[in-house]
């Protein structure tokens, strides 16, 4: 009987675990961005349109401002909910509120890259 409830304790955990897992946000290092660059994901810098146009990471083809779209989630619209989602900004804070957003809006697989342009320009 005691190994009975234990089973059942681990099998309602581990189906817990398995439905918190999704819609999960993913911090990467600039190093781990660099193997899944030429990955089927969506790219988006969300930083200001005048820090993009100064430099930006070419397979961030798009360019969502934080400050624009943070207020206005309809901006969202073009991005597939289903498909992964990699966010970078210069310093890694405006992709993490970024992040929470898209998670808020049902995205299933996001990530955010740790110390952003920062970082990436020190490699």
């Amino acid at each position: 009987m005691k190994y009975k409830i234990i089973i059942v304790f681990l099998m309602v955990f581990a189906l817990l675990t398995g439905c918190n897992s999704s819609n999960a946000i993913e911090n990467i290092t600039v190093k781990e961005l660099s193997d899944v660059l030429n990955e089927d994901y969506q790219f988006v810098d969300v930083r200001t349109k005048e820090e993009y146009d100064f430099n930006h990471i070419e397979e961030f083809g798009l360019n969502l401002d934080y400050y624009v779209f943070s207020s206005d989630n309809s901006l969202l619209d073009g991005l597939d909910k289903d498909k992964p989602v990699v966010l970078i900004c210069r310093s890694g804070n405006r992709s993490s509120e970024a992040a929470k957003i898209l998670k808020k809006e049902g995205f299933s697989s996001i990530y955010n890259v740790l110390g952003g342009m920062n970082d990436w320009n020190k490699e």
